[in-house]
């Protein structure tokens, strides 16, 4: 599966929903495949007392359930249609989920990059 592929699915499950007056999901959706060509994703969860969760978190749980646990390719996307790249929490909690993921490429709105180019010293 190519980045186009991935991002078509980001976009397409990225849209918020209020759950109440202050809590929502899915603003923010991350696609990612794996190597064993598995595709998984995942939507954010946003609380007032930030016990949420991330995409990324959503996913990796997914793939987990699956003992899957090598990303190969991952997008993020914020409101539907913005490419944003993962945050810190979530770059280190992919790199702690299996040093290999370091060579995952992440698809930026300006270039694709590898994991190991987003993370400070290692």
């Amino acid at each position: 599966m190519n980045f186009e592929e991935l991002l078509k699915l980001a976009k397409k499950s990225s849209k918020e929903i209020i759950l109440n007056n202050k809590s929502s999901y899915g603003k923010v959706a991350v696609a990612c495949i794996t190597s064993k060509n598995n595709i998984y994703t995942g939507l954010c969860l946003k609380t007032t007392c930030n016990v949420g969760f991330c995409a990324e978190t959503a996913a990796i749980a997914k793939m987990l359930d699956n003992n899957d646990t090598k990303i190969t390719k991952l997008v993020a996307v914020y409101n539907g249609n913005e490419i944003i790249s993962p945050c810190g929490k979530c770059r280190e909690q992919i790199y702690q989920l299996n040093h290999d993921n370091l060579d995952c490429e992440i698809l930026l709105s300006d270039r694709i990059v590898k994991l190991k180019e987003l993370l400070p010293e290692i």
